[in-house]
Parts: C-alpha cells; structure tokens; sequence
C-alpha cells in the first residue's frame, strides 16, 4: 500500500516556520508559523527524507481567539484559519509539496468545536453549529473507565458535538468529502478518536475511502483494536509502543517491554501492524529530551527504532534540532528560534537512517526479533537490515552480546552510522558480535549493501 513507503514529519503549523519571523515569547498565543513559510522549508523537510506532512487543522477558529494557535477550536468548518494564511496560501502550499512528492496529510475534529465568549450554553459563534440541540449535554469527563462519560461528555471543557444527532452526523460526513477535495489533501489525522461513538466511525469509513489515521490516545491494544478495524478507523497511532520507548529506552526499564508490544500487536493486528503510526514523540506530551535527563544517546536509540520499526514512522517538528520542552505549550517551540542547520548531527543521523528505509524498501520486509535482554533489543527486518539498541544511556560502559541473525555465515556486515569504519563479520553460524559503545545505536547492513 502507498502509505507504507511514506516517513512522515509532523508539522505544528503556527511554530515550524514564519514568512514575517519573530521571537516566540508566548507559547500559549499565536507565534506566526504560516502556510507560505511552510512553503520556503519543505525542501529542508525533503532533504531530511521525509516524504509526508501531517500539518495542524487549517479551520477557522472559534472567537478568533489568540491561544487557538493549535487549531483544534473549530468554528467554521468551510473557512480557514486566516491566522496561517489564506485560503489559496493553503492550497498552494499543498501543490508545493505534491511537486516534491511530499504528501499532506490534515488534523481533522470530529469530537466538539471550541467555546464562545457566552460560556457553556452559547454556541452563537459556531457557524457550522450554532444550535444547542447539535450537542450532548453539558457534563465533564471525570472518569475515563466510563466510556459513556469519554463518548459524551466535554474534553477539556470544548463542546460536545452530538453525532448521533441526524443533521450534526450528515453535515460531517459531508465536510469530510468537501475538504479532501477542496485542498487535495491526501489523508486525515482524526483527532480524540475514543471520544465518538463506534457508529459514527462506521458512517464516515463508508464516505471516507482514503487514508485515515487516528488518535486513540491509549496505551490498551484492545482499546485500539475496538476501533482500529475494518469497519472503522483505516490505522491508528501505536500508543502502546510509545510508552514502552519511554519505560525501556527512556526510563532504563527492561527491554523486555519491546518484546511484549511487538508480539501482543503482531498477535492482534496481523499484516496492519504495518499501518501503525510508529512515533515517541508529538505536540500532547513533553520531548523526549527533556523527559530523560538529556541523554543524547537514548535520544538516538529512540530515533533509530522509530525510523525502523514495522509500521509508518512519524517525527516531530525540531527533533532534528535536538529541541527540548516540557508539557504543553512547552513542547511546541518555535523551531526558527532552534534555527534549521542540515549539518547538525541529529539532522544528518535522521537523513541517514531515511536513505537506508527507501533503499531496502522497509514497507516489504518483515521483522523478526533477534535477541533481548533487560538492557538490550535487537531485531531483523528481513535478512537486510539489524537494529541494536539499549537503554544504557551515554554514561554506560560497553554491552557486548553474541545474538542470531537472519545475515548468512561469513558476511561483513557495517554500522551505517560509520559505513566501512564499523564492519564486523557473522559467524559461520550467522550469529555475531554486536557490541555498543557508551549507549550508542548501530543498524547493520551488508557491506555490499552499504
């Protein structure tokens, strides 16, 4: 499938890039990312590797309001944000990156609209949806084990939407063909996912024949697959994976964790496992950096399983850069205040690791684990390519391990990180040495595939 040979780079439209640049001294309010900066750094975006897009929702905001810089307050669905543009800025942008093979992929809300200045009862600023009776009761989310409360009642305070309402349901169903059409977009990120009715997911998959990635922000398997499935929702991003990153790279736990994810997923989802989003970073959680103690090498470890891992990787903005940031909005700097260097090590490391997924055509091969222990994961995909990886972090000694491989007896294998200059050979068996230096990554390849 198409989707499967595409990296994906997502862009965090408000703070990626500026055509009037300045100083972002105010996370929680507009700092002037545009569509036609965006425009002047898809080359940079390009040269990474990354073949796709996923920008912030394009709608108008509810009340104009300055902290809507996110884009998840709609209020008129068929207008755009002129915040980030206008409406021929976004679809010139689009144009720009289908001439660079870059695919676009928009943040879509299905969920609730943003609030009015009135409070909870006024729906008068909501063009799409003025009227009370387009949405649930009033209530919060006070238990998220109640799925009757996640379904139907206000995240964060944001009106409801009701698509079980007739005329809510046929009018998103109806934007949803529009929009794609309207932009050339070529796919959706579908916002708060578990917070819909499994209905509603059926109705729109009918209409909605492209691809459709979801945020089921969940670290259950089950609760993913309830959604995630025929009927429903094409892929989702693989939230369980993601927290194990943070347990086993990030926090030093056993790297067992790995292991346990990568079967329970090929267990319960078979070829889509494939599909999956496959991320450890995004604009809802704090940077990875700044989470584990600035360790550079786990950092490195976390990028390299992403960018190899089965399924379709996703890297947020200013990874490259080595951006830090805590929660929300401090996890959503400007990247022109971090600056856009292609010779930083992270950028150039990236760049390296998306040459070899095109090259070995990484949507085709199979992976299979090769070896783990508590502070070690390495894995084959095919008989192309193995990933080593450890949670030591940069201050640890050497780990050294004789693990299997899929490579044939006698063969000279190399670190792409260092080509030539890292070659070791597999044992007449196949097995081989692997050893890492102070938590450093490697991903051996044949030295004939170099």
């Amino acid at each position: 499938m198409e989707f499967r040979k595409r990296r994906f780079y997502q862009v965090l439209t408000d703070r990626f890039a500026s055509s009037n640049q300045k100083a972002c001294t105010n996370l929680r309010h507009y700092c002037g990312g545009d569509y036609k900066g965006m425009i002047s750094k898809l080359d940079y975006i390009k040269d990474l590797g990354y073949n796709a897009i996923w920008i912030s929702p394009t709608v108008a905001q509810a009340e104009n309001d300055n902290g809507a810089y996110h884009g998840y307050w709609f209020s008129d669905f068929y207008a755009s944000n002129p915040r980030f543009g206008t409406d021929q800025d976004l679809k010139n942008m689009v144009k720009e990156a289908h001439k660079r093979d870059i695919y676009v992929i928009a943040d879509v809300v299905y969920n609730h609209v943003g609030g009015c200045r009135g409070g909870r009862k006024d729906f008068s600023c909501i063009k799409t949806f003025p009227h009370a009776d387009q949405y649930h009761d009033d209530c919060e989310i006070n238990d998220y084990n109640n799925e009757w409360q996640v379904m139907n009642c206000r995240l964060s305070g944001l009106p409801d939407l009701n698509q079980q309402n007739p005329n809510v349901k046929n009018e998103l169903l109806k934007w949803a063909q529009w929009y794609i059409k309207e932009y050339n977009f070529d796919g959706y990120r579908i916002d708060t996912i578990k917070h819909v009715q499994h209905e509603f997911w059926q109705e729109l998959r009918k209409v909605t024949p492209w691809y459709n990635i979801g945020e089921i922000f969940d670290g259950s398997y089950d609760k993913i697959k309830s959604f995630m499935n025929r009927n429903e929702v094409f892929t989702a991003f693989e939230y369980p994976l993601y927290y194990q990153i943070g347990s086993t790279i990030g926090g030093g736990q056993s790297m067992y964790g790995l292991s346990n994810v990568f079967f329970e997923a090929q267990r319960k989802f078979g070829d889509s496992q494939r599909d999956f989003g496959v991320f450890f970073e995004n604009h809802d959680n704090p940077r990875f950096l700044s989470q584990h103690g600035n360790d550079l090498k786990k950092y490195e470890n976390a990028i390299t399983l992403v960018s190899t891992w089965i399924g379709v990787p996703y890297l947020y903005y200013g990874c490259e850069q080595d951006m830090k940031g805590g929660a929300d909005p401090d996890n959503r700097r400007a990247l022109w205040d971090a600056g856009y260097s292609t010779s930083k090590h992270h950028y150039q490391f990236i760049k390296t690791l998306n040459n070899m997924r095109k090259k070995f055509a990484f949507e085709s091969l199979n992976q299979q684990e090769a070896y783990v222990k508590d502070d070690f994961y390495a894995y084959m995909r095919g008989d192309k390519v193995l990933v080593a990886l450890t949670n030591k972090g940069q201050n640890a000694a050497q780990v050294h391990y004789k693990i299997p491989t899929a490579f044939p007896g006698n063969t000279k294998i190399c670190n792409i990180f260092f080509g030539t200059a890292d070659c070791i050979s597999t044992h007449l068996d196949g097995s081989a040495d692997i050893f890492l230096d102070k938590g450093e990554s490697k991903v051996f390849v044949r030295q004939t595939d170099l």
